[in-house]
């Protein structure tokens, strides 16, 4: 994959006769691909597309250019028709937002030529990227900002909005259209994250724009969550957790959205702490929690939160209460796996306890 050598953005990418640069350094040579083994061969083979070709699946001739057929099936995703999209499989969620963080599988086609000349899929390794930070091709940037997860979708992009006037040596000849089918394996909007702290000091102030900081700092919790990075996760909640606490409400609607996104905060704090090892702060968390939803009344509060706490509470000895907190998990869900296997640990540690303490009691006695 070929990159910029400047970012643009993207109202300068619909301006019409708007030129850009391919950083030719940062492509690769074709040599260092993978050699075709016969894995290689079989991906390639698995990811050819006909339809370059002018080969297609229906029974009526057409008249044209392979690439001329493709097009009439499309729609025109930029006013200008430089880039058409046709839907082959479709998605879920939201779309991308700016500067969010995306996952992506694809492959790359030249008009009559059928193999890939660039795939995710043979090198087996998917493409992440942010949205408009002009790592990628404009025209592959703005095709995704166009897609919901799990979507794939084929995109026929001019060589304006592609390679232009450069080349890829042995792949690409200069002003060449390419076709680009695309899956969005995943989604991190966390782009408001950026985009808040260049926003006036009038517009930080407002609710809007503080919830949607706070949504996206969520979200990058929980990608450094998934990563098992837990000290990252723990100061991205945290510092969305305080803002909201400290956000002025204007209403009914507000305060709903603040309590949601803070049930949820506290939750994953909670968690954090637990497989952080840092059973006291997950407790303290858990009191939020309890505090927030006012005991379960006001907001159903989630087995999870009984499950973690009830761990912290026995990394701290205190059995009695880690009893009384994981029976209501266990309540709720009697046949969860997780929490029967917390019950065993939670008897087996009782008992160990109980044991010491006898020993010692013993031992007073003898001396």
């Amino acid at each position: 994959m070929a990159r910029l050598m400047k970012p643009i953005s993207l109202s300068q990418l619909t301006q019409e006769g708007f030129q850009f640069e391919i950083d030719t350094s940062y492509i690769e040579d074709p040599s260092s691909d993978p050699e075709d083994t016969p894995d290689i061969l079989e991906k390639k083979i698995e990811n050819s597309n006909k339809e370059c070709l002018g080969i297609f699946d229906e029974d009526v001739y057409e008249e044209g250019e392979p690439f001329e057929i493709i097009a009439r099936k499309m729609c025109n995703l930029t006013p200008n028709g430089k880039i058409k999209k046709r839907v082959i499989r479709e998605g879920n969620g939201e779309k991308p937002q700016e500067f969010a963080k995306v996952k992506i599988n694809y492959n790359a086609y030249l008009e009559y030529e059928e193999s890939p000349f660039d795939s995710t899929y043979v090198r087996n390794k998917p493409l992440n990227f942010t949205i408009g930070n002009g790592k990628v091709l404009p025209g592959l940037d703005f095709a995704v900002q166009s897609m919901t997860v799990n979507e794939k979708s084929q995109f026929l992009i001019d060589p304006e909005y592609a390679y232009g006037r450069s080349c890829l040596i042995g792949r690409v000849p200069p002003n060449a259209t390419v076709l680009f089918e695309i899956e969005l394996i995943s989604v991190v909007n966390c782009g408001a994250a950026v985009t808040y702290e260049t926003l006036p000091e009038e517009l930080q102030s407002s609710f809007t724009e503080i919830h949607k900081y706070c949504v996206a700092l969520c979200e990058r919790g929980k990608k450094s969550f998934k990563d098992r990075d837990y000290k990252h996760a723990i100061k991205n909640y945290n510092t969305a957790a305080t803002k909201l606490e400290k956000t002025v409400l204007g209403g009914k609607d507000e305060i709903e959205l603040q309590r949601e996104l803070l049930l949820k905060l506290y939750t994953n704090l909670l968690i954090c702490y637990a497989r952080s090892g840092e059973p006291r702060k997950g407790c303290f968390n858990a009191k939020k929690v309890y505090d927030l939803t006012e005991d379960g009344e006001l907001m159903k509060i989630p087995i999870k939160v009984y499950f973690n706490h009830a761990k912290c509470l026995r990394i701290l000895s205190d059995y009695d209460k880690a009893k009384e907190v994981l029976d209501k998990a266990y309540k709720a869900e009697p046949k969860n796996p997780e929490i029967a296997n917390e019950m065993l640990n939670l008897s087996r540690d009782r008992t160990e306890h109980k044991d010491k303490q006898m020993a010692f009691a013993k031992a007073l006695v003898n001396n």
